[in-house]
This record gives C-alpha cells, structure tokens and sequence, in this order.
C-alpha cells in the first residue's frame, strides 16, 4: 500500500487487541477506538490519543467517518449485527466482522443487506479461509488426493457451539465446496458457565450435518472433556489429520493401483502424503490477511453470506434441539429467522 490506511476499531476486549496488533502488522493505522470500557484502552495503549478514545460506537462514527478506511467490529456477539450496520449507513467501505455477524438470521440478513445497498465491502472473520495451509488443502482435495470426501469430524473439549464449532461448519463448506441439506443435533444441558458472562448463552453439544453432495460432518463439543480441538477430513481413499495447536497435518492415502481397489477391501495399504505446514496457525496473521484483502478491493474470501450460513448451521442445531433432536432441513424456513441465541 502507497498511502497509509486508517482503520477503527469497535470493542477492545483481547480479540480487539488482535486486530489492533493486526493493523500494526500491515502498517494501516489506528486512528479511533471504542469499548464500552474507555479506560481499558488508556490502560493498554497509554500514549494513544484519548481524543480519540469513545465508550460508545456511535460518537466514534459520527467524528471518524470521515477518516477511516477500514472498520473493525470486534463487540461481543449480540451487537455485531447494529454496530455493522451503523457503520455501513455511516459510510464506511471495508468492515470486518467478527463471528457471529449476528445472534439470529433476520438480523444477518438486514446486515447483508444495508451493506449492498450502501456498496460496504464486508468480511466476517473465519480466519482459515486465509490460512496457507488450508487453501494448500483445498487444492489437493480439488486433485482427488483423498478422493471425494465422505465425511469430516470435529472435536473439541467444552467449547460452544457458536463460539468455535462455527467456524469449522465454515471450513466445511469451504472445503466440500456444497451446501449442508439437514442438521439433527443435541445441545449439551451440563449448564456450565459462559466464561465471558451470564448474559451470553452458548453451550457444547453434538451432531450431524448432511451435505447436497452426500458429505456428512460430525461433530462434537460437549462439556464433558478438556482435550485440544482436532479435524479430520476422510475421503473415498484417504484421511487427512489436522492438529492446528500443534501444527500437524498429516495426509495418509491410497496409491497406484491399491486406489482401484474396491471400498469393502477396508485394509488397503495407505501411504503417507508428505504435506509440509507452510506457517503456524496464528489468529493475528491471519487477521490481518482478511484486513488486507479488505482494503486491496480483491474478491472477499469470507462474505456476509458465508457468515449467515455458518450462522445458519448453529441455529439450526439449536432447532433440533429444541423439537426432539429431529432432522431440520436447511435452508431454516422463515419462521425460523427470529431464532436467537446470545453467543458471546
């Protein structure tokens, strides 16, 4: 970039440190912050200017606009959606979002919406579409390293489903390259705690999503184990095994002629893929990608409808919760879009 960039930054808690940590890294510069909490920024950033420092996101618009190229919406969940658009009728043009863009589908909409209608670039922030490695992945799925998948699992020790799981209902739909056609699952009724508060409701649990194209996702995060999260992605004729927090990625597959073989011969031979990690996962790093990407006028690797969707596969647990654990098809029908859940 020629000309230094100007970026804002909504919500300061330690995620909004990332981005603020993030904009440093790419040399756009941070020229207003707000939190409801004005003192924790003067706390960590004591030589930033407190002219420029707002406890409510609305002055902040009001005076910056004007001087901001780039908006980052970094609240806790329930407000991503008012403080998105209030800075889109604003007039700011590249905003990155965190997850959820939304606590409920009508919402998300009216966020898509107001964002076209007033040309906002927006990306919401499920950081492994710009991970190297993952798009690394993508390219040899594409190649039919592993075959067509079958299926993809997650898991992770005590995590919400809509604080984390989310961003994995993402990676399978990037991944797959389909639409999920159903969801049937169970929320976790252990009643642990939020740990960002009372006020927010988002507990583990588990289930399945069917894809259009016969893929199914397993996944499960429930309250009753501590252990680091894991991602599989089985094929037709091999495995690949993400470890992200301890960088390994491991590809076993078929090869030659084991690959004709049929199915029911479950005890072919696999091989190992070499398949070198190119960089550890870093949530800064790959934060300031999407920054970039933002701010380059460069297609949006992650959109407001991608955030919807993923949106959508959270909700839509919560409905099969809700009505016996039964089949919900997807999309979720109208009815379905004023369904909230306060994910922190």
């Amino acid at each position: 970039m020629t000309n230094r960039k100007k970026a804002a930054i909504i919500g300061f808690g330690g995620m909004g440190q990332r981005h603020y940590t993030a904009y440093s890294k790419i040399g756009v510069d941070i020229v207003a912050i707000s939190d409801w909490e004005p003192n924790k920024v003067k706390k960590n950033l004591p030589a930033f200017n407190p002219d420029h420092i707002y406890n409510n996101h609305l002055n902040l618009l009001k005076n910056e606009k004007n001087n901001i190229d780039i908006l980052s919406v970094v609240t806790n969940g329930p407000t991503h959606a008012k403080v998105t658009i209030d800075g889109s009728e604003a007039g700011i043009k590249n905003i990155l979002c965190e997850k959820p863009m939304a606590t409920n589908l009508s919402d998300a909409r009216r966020v898509i919406e107001v964002c076209k209608k007033n040309e906002t670039r927006l990306a919401v922030n499920h950081i492994r579409r710009w991970n190297k490695n993952y798009l690394n992945l993508k390219k040899l799925i594409s190649e039919n390293i592993i075959g067509e998948i079958r299926h993809l699992y997650f898991s992770c020790g005590s995590t919400g489903i809509g604080n984390f799981a989310i961003h994995f209902f993402d990676t399978a739909r990037f991944l797959t390259a389909s639409e999920p056609e159903w969801i049937v699952g169970f929320l976790d009724k252990t009643g642990t705690p939020n740990p960002r508060g009372i006020a927010f409701v988002d507990p583990g649990g588990y289930g399945i999503v069917k894809f259009k194209n016969g893929c199914r996702f397993f996944l499960d995060t429930s309250e009753d184990t501590g252990v680091q999260y894991s991602f599989q992605i089985v094929g037709a004729l091999g495995r690949i095994i993400i470890d992200e927090l301890n960088d390994t990625w491991q590809i076993w597959a078929r090869t030659g002629p084991n690959r004709e073989i049929p199915c029911t011969r479950y005890g072919t031979n696999m091989e190992i893929i070499p398949f070198h990690s190119t960089e550890k996962f870093d949530i800064v790093t790959l934060t300031s990608r999407a920054m970039e990407e933002l701010l380059s006028g460069n297609p949006v690797s992650s959109t407001g409808e991608d955030g919807q969707k993923s949106l959508e596969l959270v909700l839509g647990l919560h409905v099969s919760d809700e009505h016996m654990n039964t089949k919900v098809c997807l999309p979720l029908t109208e009815q379905n879009y004023q369904k909230d859940v306060q994910i922190a």
